[in-house]
């Protein structure tokens, strides 16, 4: 009942209504009280005349028909006067236009028609909440085809309380997330279409030097063995890098489409990092470099293990790449008061300044001649990952000092 009372309609047309009620009520009133008047008046002429008559023939009856008009009757004398007047056809059963008291007042018919007159306003009243109402409802309609049409920017208004502000901030509410979801439907076509831009873009250059290698060994049956093995090796390291090249995209595109759920948990990094750096303990040794690891002991960091460990080794084999021969990567994990960092530096030819907005842009390969084969794709996947769990990732280096690449966390809460 409550929300009924509020309701801004409910109470124009309550408020209309009270209204109207009480000025047909007046009027009923003051036409009523007219009628009864004019009944009283023709009432007291006809007791006057009969007492004139009678009191002019018999003025000793002058107390008893005072008292019996003023006082009323007793039952007797009411019984006896209604069986003679009986006789002469007036009765509580005559045509009320026969009675002379009320033959000229015309009270049914005054009473209907005034009750009639009282009906055209409450119409009218009806008539104009009714048109604003359907013309509220108009505006919904409308508005809700402009959404059809894909006009987003459409809205109705929502400041004010009752049942179609209510309407109007669920339909705002739908019409934004419609805008939502084809932005980002377009946003996905959009992606998806330069994801296979950047594929065929990418794979040209391993498929024609795989072709290249094919037709020299197929059209040249006389080639030295040795130049058969090279050809040969160089395939195998084009398919190879192709494969890679394929395996990191889609990875990429997973994270990027949203479509990879992060199993978030609370995980040791220390123990992430351990492992990363037996993995690449073999490619280390091919240069002499050494890992050195930092820090961590009782750090724990809420984030999907797998996914985290895929990042790091990303990071690390990119240090390893970019260091010199019997060079050191550090990586190295601290406490900052309300995060959790895990710092991984090289001491490698280091990031010109220009070039650091760029680091993480897919497919992006800077001026350095450590990779010169580098696809651009795994620093890029690697800040995916990372934001994709809820930390951030940053980059910091001088020409000739190396390159510092920072992933925080947030501690997390127990």
């Amino acid at each position: 009942m409550h929300e009924v009372i509020r309701n801004p309609e409910w109470k124009s047309v309550f408020t209309k209504f009270i209204l109207v009620q009480l000025g047909f009520t007046a009027i009923i009133y003051v036409v009523m009280n007219l009628q009864i008047q004019s009944i009283n008046e023709t009432v007291v002429n006809q007791h006057a005349a009969f007492v004139g008559q009678v009191l002019s023939k018999q003025p000793q009856l002058e107390d008893q028909l005072v008292h019996n008009i003023t006082q009323g009757s007793d039952q007797q004398d009411l019984m006896l006067g209604k069986q003679i007047l009986s006789q002469y056809g007036y009765t509580e059963q005559m045509n009320i236009q026969d009675q002379p008291a009320l033959s000229g007042t015309a009270l049914p018919g005054n009473t209907a028609l005034i009750f009639f007159l009282c009906g055209i306003p409450v119409l009218m009243l009806i008539f104009w909440e009714y048109r604003k109402l359907f013309s509220r409802i108009r505006r919904v309609t409308h508005a809700a085809e402009q959404v059809v049409e894909g006009q987003f920017d459409t809205s109705l208004p929502e400041n004010a309380e009752g049942d179609f502000s209510a309407l109007g901030h669920s339909f705002n509410m739908m019409a934004g997330r419609l805008s939502h979801s084809v932005d980002q439907l377009k946003q996905e076509k959009t992606f998806l279409s330069h994801l296979l831009t950047d594929i065929s873009h990418q794979l040209k250059t391993p498929l024609a030097s795989l072709l290249v290698f094919n037709d020299n060994m197929l059209h040249d049956p006389r080639m030295k063995e040795e130049i058969r093995t090279t050809f040969l090796e160089r395939s195998r390291q084009q398919i190879e890098r192709m494969e890679w090249l394929i395996i990191s995209l889609l990875k990429l595109a997973r994270v990027e489409a949203g479509a990879i759920v992060f199993q978030m948990q609370n995980v040791k990094p220390k123990d992430i990092i351990e492992s990363t750096v037996l993995t690449l303990q073999t490619l280390a040794e091919q240069k002499k470099q050494t890992i050195i690891v930092q820090g961590g002991e009782g750090m724990f960091l809420h984030a999907d293990e797998e996914w985290l460990t895929e990042a790091i080794i990303n990071l690390t084999k990119n240090a390893l790449e970019h260091s010199p021969v019997s060079g050191k990567v550090y990586i190295t994990m601290e406490d900052e008061g309300l995060f959790h960092s895990i710092i991984i530096r090289d001491e490698g030819e280091g990031i010109n300044t220009d070039q650091i907005p760029h680091v993480f842009t897919r497919f992006y390969r800077g001026r350095s001649n450590a990779k010169p084969h580098s696809t651009g794709v795994g620093l890029s996947l690697t800040k995916s990952i990372i934001e994709g769990m809820g930390g951030t990732i940053s980059v910091s280096s001088e020409p000739g000092k190396g390159a510092e690449f920072r992933i925080t966390f947030m501690k997390t809460v127990y």
